[in-house]
């Protein structure tokens, strides 16, 4: 058991999202069942403690936060601990933090990556944690996606094809700018693939805004959940590409029952992804080849064999239940990963 020291927050900054009342459709629910990843770990004083946690969620940076990390590192590093920050938002990839802090961050791409940069999962329901119920091997693979993929104004749309232009314009000189198109883009391009082959079922329940927060809504949300999570229990197969921010809360609901993501590469990073190997149950689509969605979806299923199928929903449960659901991943990295970290994120290899 590790033993965490939390420096005093700074006030005006909002807390890390589980250390706080969010405003949402689901969040209460995730509340209940996912419990404060941190609570079975004992607070220490800083010298007695394995590492020190800054508890605010910081989305931006002004003299005051920087001078208020600097104090906390120092005070850290002067006890010989690592400290780490949250960074936790859909656009935060780009800020930079004092170079020797580690910084927890949801969304972040590969080129933009350093070493003081550590991806984790987002904070979502276990659907599956009551059974999963493994999908018998058929001759074609049932693909789902459940949630936005349109707009209900002329002005929305606008705005998002302006965005699409402009952004696949600059992809043209770098796959990074190309990869931060805007997600309902890479969610058409994908759902089209799908709809076009005839080697792959689809099930498709498309919303013109988005479903997960209650200002944006646009039916009842008992309805909305419950069609989510049928869309999945009934398919093989989950689109997943990015939201806003470079990651998927779709991914993990989908191995939380033990169905297999389909992840678009967009210069995405995965949680332990030095030390879990995704191949052997997400299927991953190059961002250059989204218009084969379809075809390399019905490929990877064709290799599979009635045992091989079965086994490999079991394993997309069992990774998600030890190490990529929220609490479990902390106390995974809390216990597995931090004895091997240098105090100073500088001399990071990762």
């Amino acid at each position: 058991m590790s033993s965490l020291y939390y420096f005093e927050p700074l006030p005006g900054v909002s807390l890390v999202p589980w250390l706080e009342r969010v405003d949402g459709t689901f969040v209460e629910k995730v509340r209940d069942e996912v419990k404060n990843p941190f609570a079975h770990y004992t607070e220490a004083a800083l010298a007695d403690a394995d590492a020190a946690i800054v508890p605010n969620n910081f989305k931006q940076l002004d003299s005051d936060s920087r001078a208020y990390i600097q104090t906390c590192v120092d005070r850290a590093q002067a006890a010989g601990k690592p400290v780490f920050l949250f960074s936790c938002g859909d656009l935060t990839d780009k800020l930079r933090f004092d170079s020797r802090a580690y910084v927890f961050r949801l969304s972040t791409y590969r080129r933009v990556m350093t070493r003081q940069d550590i991806v984790i999962p987002t904070l979502t329901n276990d659907l599956g944690a009551k059974g999963v119920s493994a999908r018998p091997y058929t001759t074609k693979a049932v693909v789902s996606f459940c949630g936005q993929a349109g707009y209900k104004t002329g002005k929305q749309w606008l705005r998002y094809y302006l965005k699409v232009v402009v952004y696949q314009a600059l992809g043209i000189f770098s796959a990074t700018v190309r990869a931060r198109t805007i997600g309902v883009y890479w969610r058409r391009r994908m759902l089209a693939s799908c709809r076009r082959s005839k080697r792959v079922d689809t099930k498709f329940v498309l919303r013109n805004s988005f479903s997960g927060a209650a200002r944006t809504i646009e039916l009842d949300p008992a309805q909305a959940r419950r069609e989510f999570i049928d869309s999945i229990v009934e398919s093989d197969f989950v689109l997943a590409p990015k939201g806003d921010g470079n990651y998927s809360n779709r991914f993990l609901e989908a191995l939380s029952l033990g169905r297999v993501p389909v992840l678009l590469d967009t210069e995405v990073l995965l949680p332990l992804q030095d030390e879990i190997d995704y191949s052997t149950f997400v299927v991953g689509v190059p961002m250059s080849k989204v218009g084969q969605t379809a075809k390399i979806i019905a490929e990877w299923y064709d290799a599979h064999t009635d045992d091989s199928w079965c086994a490999l929903q079991i394993r997309a449960r069992e990774i998600y239940e030890t190490r990529l659901r929220f609490d479990s991943f902390f106390d995974y990295f809390f216990t597995s990963v931090l004895p091997r970290l240098p105090i100073d994120a500088r001399e990071n290899r990762r």
